[in-house]
Parts: structure tokens; C-alpha cells; sequence
């Protein structure tokens, strides 16, 4: 039997955590661990009984965690993420997703001795930098990433290839319905990761992607009290979807761009949509960028919104785009990653099957379908 101990009941606490993190009620993960009833399971966190080395691995695969989990004193917690969400959305089993993702990948990383660059984005801004004029200094916080980055004239179609390439971001992509908009975290341990929800269309996901990457650059300027919990606009919020903007729509290359577009010296409705589906970003991102640069007056853009048929013409002219421009659930350099480990011996092929989340019999196939195949994997020559 494992004792819960007295030193802080830390077996027992982290038993409770990991069960609501996972998003079970007690009820519900004492049937699943096929306990007779709640009480025995409600005796174990409370550090009345004492639990088993079989219960406690069956705990470890329902919650999704390791023993080491349970049974290291100094184990870390898992990093909080900030959420954008709804108020009544549960995001608990989708953050355990999210972290085991990231540690899946964090793993395959060290396996192969890769380096993290994530830290040369985040520059040595603080809280005065945004204490004068905020909405200025998000701004030029966007210009200067797009650069810094090199984007080129439209960064919607470079920008995630560049942040999990480059800075080597993790970004996952799951169906997280209309509750979830995103989430970001930043952990020593881990790097940085980026949730985007699958469902949205691929121009609401440039502009979360975008969002997020203010969150990930500003990470140690604003507390988490002061972003919120996702489900109100606030000042930080308000700076993460300035700098997303200027980011997604430079300025030189929006303006150069609506000259080309527009006719007559006149700015027409199907201008505004041919802007949104060059630059990779919604209707009214654009609308709101030209009137930030003062190129439309605010009256016209909210004007150009309550058009009755202005969304309706949107969706109908991009509808095509959104059906055929699906994202993939995983990265392409973390699938590479994988790969790479399996075929260096690294990783078994049951560990391999897991992180990709296919069957054991379906990896030669899988292997050979992303190019990994035994003949492109030969060595040609030293590096």
C-alpha cells in the first residue's frame, strides 16, 4: 500500500488536482475507476485510506498524468494558460490536452537536443512602456515583430510557419466549439505553446494566432488579474488585438494594397472584402485598421458593418476558402520530430503511436506517408 503520508498530504492533494483538472466529478471518476461507490475514492483524497499501486496507476491513465506526478515532492505544477473563452465553458479537460501536447513535444525536443528560441521575441519591454499610450506602443509593438520576424507584405500566409519554424513555438490546433477562442502559455519547462480552435475560419485564426503572440511577447508585463480570464475585452486584450492588426496588416503594404484595389479614388464594400481574403483577416479587422490610420472615418466603417447584406456577401465570397483550408491537428515540425525519434531509436513505436494518436499497426503507413520511409531516411553524407 501507498501511505499518503503526513508532509503536507502531498499525495492526496495532487490526487484532487488532477481528477477536476482532468474534469471529473468524484462521482463520475469513482465509476471510472471502478470503485463501489464515491466515498472510497473521497476517503483516498482526503488521506483517510490509503491507495494501492494498482489504483494509483489506474488514476495516473484516467487523469492523464504521470506517477512521477504523484510521487516526486518537488514535481512541478502544471503552468496556468490564459484562456479566451465564455464564461460558462469548462476549458479543464481541454488544458490537460493542451499541456500533455506540450510536454509530448517539449520531450521530443530534448531527445534530439534542440535548442528553444522562443525567448528572442520577447523584448525587455515593461508596464511604463504601456502606461502613457498603450494603443501606441501596441502599434509599433506590431511593426516592429513584423520585421523583427520578416513577414514580407502579407504576413497572415507566414506567420505560424515562422513561429513554429523559426521561434519554434508549439501550436496546437483542436475543435473546441464556439466556447474557446484560444490559449497561450509561456513555462521554462515546456516553451511556448499556442491553442487555436480548429472550427474557426482560417482568417480568425491568423488574427488568434497574432493575439496570442502579444500574450506570449508580453508574457512578464501584465498579471494574469489584469488580462481576465478571456471573457472580457480588457486594456491588455484591447493592446493584443492593436498590435494583431498592425502586425497582420502592415501599414506601407495595406496601403499600397487598397490603391491597387480601389477605383476611382472610391472605397467600395467588395474593396473592403477583397482586402480581407489578400491579407488573410476578417472584414472588420480591415475596417478597423483603416480607420486607425485615418485612411476611413469611424462613421464609415461602422456604417460598412451594419450594412444589411455587407456579411452575408463576406461569407458568401469566402466560403470556399474556409471548406477547403483546414488546419492540421499537429504541427508538421512536431510530427517531423516524432519521426525523427522513432527512426533514431529514440522513442518505441508504442510512444510514437501515442504522442500521434494512431494505432500501433497504422506507423509503417503513417512513416511513409509523411516521407519518413526506411530509402529517405538513408544517410547520403555528414552534416
Amino acid at each position: 500500500m501507498i501511505s499518503n503520508g503526513n508532509e503536507e498530504h502531498i499525495l492526496d492533494k495532487r490526487i484532487v488536482a488532477a481528477r477536476e483538472a482532468a474534469g471529473f466529478s468524484i462521482t463520475h471518476a469513482a465509476q471510472k475507476l471502478g470503485f463501489k461507490n464515491y466515498q472510497t475514492l473521497s476517503a483516498i483524497e482526503k488521506g483517510i485510506r490509503k491507495i494501492n499501486a494498482h489504483e494509483l496507476i489506474m488514476m495516473a491513465r484516467l487523469y492523464g498524468r504521470s506517477l512521477d506526478y504523484f510521487l516526486e515532492s518537488n514535481a512541478a505544477p502544471d503552468p496556468l494558460p490564459l484562456w479566451r473563452k465564455t464564461k460558462k465553458t469548462d476549458t479543464n479537460k481541454v488544458q490537460l490536452q493542451f499541456l500533455s501536447f506540450l510536454g509530448n513535444y517539449s520531450n521530443l525536443e530534448h531527445l534530439l537536443g534542440l535548442k528553444r528560441r522562443w525567448k528572442d521575441v520577447q523584448k525587455n519591454y515593461d508596464r511604463d512602456d504601456f502606461s502613457v499610450n498603450g494603443f501606441e506602443q501596441a502599434d509599433k509593438l506590431g511593426a516592429d515583430i513584423h520585421n523583427f520576424l520578416d513577414l514580407g507584405s502579407r504576413p497572415s500566409l507566414n506567420l505560424l510557419n515562422v513561429l513554429e519554424n523559426k521561434l519554434r513555438f508549439k501550436i496546437l490546433h483542436l475543435s473546441l466549439g464556439d466556447g474557446v477562442s484560444g490559449a497561450s502559455v509561456v513555462d521554462n519547462a515546456l516553451g511556448v505553446g499556442i491553442l487555436i480552435n480548429a472550427n474557426d475560419a482560417p482568417w480568425r485564426r491568423n488574427f488568434d494566432l497574432a493575439h496570442e503572440l502579444f500574450h506570449v511577447i508580453t508574457w512578464n508585463v501584465f498579471s494574469p488579474e489584469e488580462i481576465g480570464n478571456g471573457t472580457t475585452i480588457t486594456r491588455p486584450e484591447q493592446y493584443a488585438n492593436i498590435f494583431a492588426s498592425s502586425l497582420l496588416l502592415p501599414e506601407n503594404h495595406l496601403r499600397e494594397a487598397l490603391k491597387e484595389t480601389a477605383t476611382d479614388n472610391e472605397i467600395r464594400i467588395i474593396d473592403i472584402i477583397e482586402l480581407a481574403k489578400e491579407f488573410g483577416v476578417s472584414t472588420e479587422a480591415v475596417l478597423w485598421r483603416l480607420v486607425n490610420l485615418k485612411m476611413i472615418k469611424r462613421p464609415l466603417a461602422e456604417k460598412a458593418l451594419d450594412y444589411p447584406n455587407f456579411r452575408d456577401l463576406d461569407r458568401d465570397m469566402r466560403q470556399k476558402l474556409y471548406e477547403k483550408d483546414g488546419p492540421s491537428r499537429f504541427p508538421s515540425r512536431f510530427i517531423s520530430l516524432a519521426c525523427r525519434c522513432l527512426m533514431e531509436g529514440k522513442i518505441s513505436r508504442g510512444v510514437f503511436a501515442e504522442y500521434l494518436e494512431i494505432d500501433r499497426s497504422e506507423i509503417d503507413d503513417y512513416l511513409a506517408t509523411v516521407g519518413f520511409g526506411e530509402e529517405s531516411y538513408a544517410k547520403i553524407a555528414a552534416a
